[in-house]
């Protein structure tokens, strides 16, 4: 479900563990405001995207220092 990714997310990059009901709570309000504002889709998809690959690219060059400092050593 979608609060479970959010929940993992949250706690792997964040160091934070949000309750499932403030999440609920979240996503009711992003829904509500892209109902309103559909041109904020746009935006929110955008920002999703954009802090989505930059984790991910942080997170594949931190495990590949990890992997390379642990073969490194004798």
């Amino acid at each position: 479900m979608a609060e479970e990714k959010l929940q993992e997310l949250m706690k792997k990059y964040l160091g934070v563990s949000v309750p499932r009901l403030f999440a609920g709570v979240l996503m009711l309000v992003f829904g509500l405001l892209i109902l309103v504002l559909p041109e904020l889709l746009n935006l929110l998809i955008a920002a999703y995207l954009i802090i989505e690959g930059l984790l991910v690219i942080i997170d594949e060059y931190v495990k590949s220092r990890i992997t390379s400092t642990v073969a490194q050593k004798p």
